[in-house]
């Protein structure tokens, strides 16, 4: 496993596709802090670093534009194997399949994070200046909450990692995964952006302003739905609005244990020839 671990690091950072995604990151990473820097400059902002560095995982608190940047890095790196026959050798020296998936996952999954805290280090160590002098305090909750905030975005990241492992172990193919990879992407941001319209609306109905049918019931599905979806995780993290953060980090972890066992059990039985 060592051995996998370090080939497979070591392919990924020499690998274009990553310096791609580490460039788009820095650049996102670049947008963010002049943004703020312009907002202090013209006196128009006034938000903390809590907003700065869940920006992270959500532009505006809508679009998840790391996440656009993991996703083909992710597809392309793993699709690779498949297409340049990586895998049937890596067998072949007598690897075993759990071993060679298990390590794909740790790489997918220490790349992506490796990412967002890059981002958190940089966004937080050019954007204190900024934030201090629009007002005049850095953050406006307790450290304990903002760290929870990140552990829960990352732990979300990962689990994303291996949704994005068991897709490309599903389709075999780093063109067809990394499409397939973006439209997840694409497809999982409008389905929360629905369910976070809905959970407005059912909210408001329920606070007396009209009248809403089963509204506990479908208020308890909505939630169910943006708390188990890692983007769903990383918007409520980027709109500092997590009301079950307590279970976000649990169905996380569900997440990563389906999406493994699920693409362990497709994997075994995958033809490699």
């Amino acid at each position: 496993m060592r051995n996998l671990l370090h080939a497979n690091l070591c392919r990924l950072v020499r690998s274009r596709v990553f310096l791609f995604a580490l460039l788009a990151e820095l650049a996102y990473t670049a947008l963010v802090v002049l943004v703020c820097w312009d907002h202090y400059a013209t006196g128009t902002g006034r938000y903390t670093m809590e907003s700065v560095l869940t920006a992270g995982y959500g532009l505006m608190g809508y679009l998840p534009v790391p996440t656009l940047i993991i996703a083909p890095m992710l597809s392309v790196y793993l699709g690779t194997d498949y297409s340049g026959n990586t895998l049937r050798n890596k067998l072949i020296v007598g690897h075993t399949r759990s071993a060679v998936y298990l390590a794909d996952l740790l790489i997918c999954v220490l790349a992506s994070v490796a990412l967002d805290v890059l981002y958190l280090a940089l966004a937080g160590a050019l954007c204190v200046y900024p934030v201090w002098g629009m007002s005049g305090v850095l953050l406006r909750v307790p450290v304990g909450q903002m760290l929870a905030w990140i552990a829960v975005a990352l732990l979300a990241r990962a689990a994303y990692a291996a949704l994005v492992k068991l897709l490309v172990t599903a389709l075999g193919n780093k063109t067809a995964a990394s499409i397939a990879a973006l439209l997840l992407v694409a497809a999982a941001a409008l389905v929360c952006a629905s369910a976070f319209s809905e959970i407005q609306y059912i909210e408001r109905g329920l606070a007396g302003e009209y009248p809403v049918e089963n509204g506990e019931a479908r208020l308890a599905f909505w939630r169910a739905l943006v708390d188990t979806l890692p983007t769903g995780q990383y918007i409520q993290v980027s709109r500092l609005d997590t009301p079950h953060l307590w279970r976000m980090p649990l169905l996380s972890l569900a997440v990563m244990a389906a999406g493994t066992g699920t693409g362990l059990a497709v994997f075994r039985r995958k033809d490699l020839k």
